[in-house]
């Protein structure tokens, strides 16, 4: 989905695309993202290379690929060739090491890097290139040396739960299972604020009541977390962990969408974290209503308008909202095609303040909200029902059309 903005060649695997050029209202800074040296990755082998490789490659060398698997993907960040080149490291029976070495590979760069690098292990697991025994016992080895490495990186539960937290939103990695791994850290107490850390980093994505039901649905008691004695009740207050234990919070009536509308708008405009939204929305709006068209539209424009500060877009507090957008249009373009749909109707409301659009537009793409397929599909759209304002917003956005189709005909030789 995402094209990198920066110029890069990769010659050892000829899938790889070369990289375009930032479009120019949003050239990126040199601090935003990882930018390590250029580095090849695995080139694809033989099913005679592979058996023979199986045979031979140390600990060493998968060490050592993997840390150039990791950097390239950091650079470039695209997920799916990421996970290839790991299915194609051709040790399965060592690829606890990656698990392992991606750890500790991370563990001190940026949270951007910890949370990419939790998204690929997590991609890996889904397409059951790594399996669960080999990830917990990656873990495992990781975690014997956590409390050593406390002492110089005192975030270090923290820093390890972003990492974790991709896998147990969709229980790629059962509760039960992960607890597995955390045995050697119940009697210093520190099994319990690493699982705290984890639910709590994976309530920024999916919100208090649904991680609430992925624990309670996992069977299992703090006390397997905690050390003999310890006083249960005190620990989940001191880790504000209540909603682990709190009753049915689901939405069981369908309030009118206006309503919905005006509570969510007021909502987002107070400034709450991305936890509240999930919350809020999960207290009050089905699921089946969340899959709709109109609730789709209802969202999209509260968000936006949050984003708006005298007639310009912030991009902080979009940016911060994203993960609300993401995990509700789920990738799906026709979702997602009601997003832009509304997004015309609100800069159309607002009269098209200069440059509104164009910005929306960069941000919603550089944030992997809107696919750059379904960009095209708005283009190009004629739907009758869709074109108040729709000339207007086109002309806004010409520029940002011409920098993505640049983007494709620069990546064009390398994708045959």
């Amino acid at each position: 989905m995402h094209l990198i903005k920066i110029w890069y060649f990769i010659t050892t695997r000829p899938s790889f695309r070369h990289i375009a050029t930032p479009h120019p209202s949003n050239a990126p800074s040199s601090n935003q993202q990882e930018t390590p040296e250029p580095i090849k990755v695995p080139v694809a082998k033989s099913h005679d290379d592979v058996s023979s490789s199986r045979q031979t490659m140390s600990s060493l060398e998968v060490e050592k690929k993997t840390k150039s698997i990791v950097d390239e993907y950091l650079h470039i960040q695209d997920l799916k060739e990421a996970t290839l080149c790991v299915s194609e490291l051709s040790a399965s029976e060592m690829l606890h090491l990656f698990v392992s070495t991606t750890f500790n590979h991370v563990l001190e760069r940026s949270e951007k890097a910890r949370r990419q690098a939790g998204q690929l292990l997590h991609s890996c697991l889904k397409e059951k290139i790594i399996s669960k025994d080999s990830y917990i016992k990656g873990l495992k080895e990781v975690l014997e040396y956590a409390e050593d490495m406390e002492i110089d990186i005192p975030k270090i539960w923290q820093y390890l739960a972003e990492l974790i937290s991709p896998t147990i939103q969709d229980g790629s990695i059962p509760l039960k299972t992960l607890a597995n791994a955390l045995q050697s850290l119940v009697v210093s107490n520190k099994a319990g604020p690493l699982v705290a850390a984890v639910l709590h980093d994976a309530s920024h994505h999916l919100g208090h009541i649904k991680v609430g039901d992925i624990w309670k649905l996992s069977g299992m008691q703090w006390s397997s977390f905690l050390p003999s004695g310890a006083n249960e009740q005190e620990f989940l207050k001191k880790y504000n962990l209540e909603f682990t234990v709190d009753g049915d919070h689901h939405a069981h009536t369908v309030m009118p969408i206006e309503e919905i509308r005006e509570q969510l708008e007021n909502l987002l405009a107070s400034k709450v974290d991305n936890e509240v939204v999930f919350d809020w929305i999960e207290a009050h709006v089905t699921q089946d209503l969340t899959k709709t068209p109109k609730f789709i539209r209802v969202l999209m424009t509260a968000v936006c308008k949050s984003a708006i500060i005298d007639s310009k877009v912030e991009d902080s507090k979009l940016k911060h909202h994203s993960v609300v957008l993401q995990k509700y249009l789920d990738s799906h373009t026709d979702l997602e095609l009601q997003a832009l749909y509304a997004l015309q109707a609100l800069t159309h409301q607002l009269d098209h303040p200069p440059k509104m659009l164009q910005r929306f537009f960069d941000m919603l793409y550089d944030e992997d909200v809107i696919s750059e397929a379904t960009f095209n599909q708005w283009d190009l759209s004629n739907d009758n029902q869709e074109q108040e304002g729709k000339g207007v917003a086109r002309n806004s956005v010409v520029q940002f059309f011409t920098w993505l189709r640049e983007a494709d005909d620069s990546a064009s030789p390398d994708d045959t």
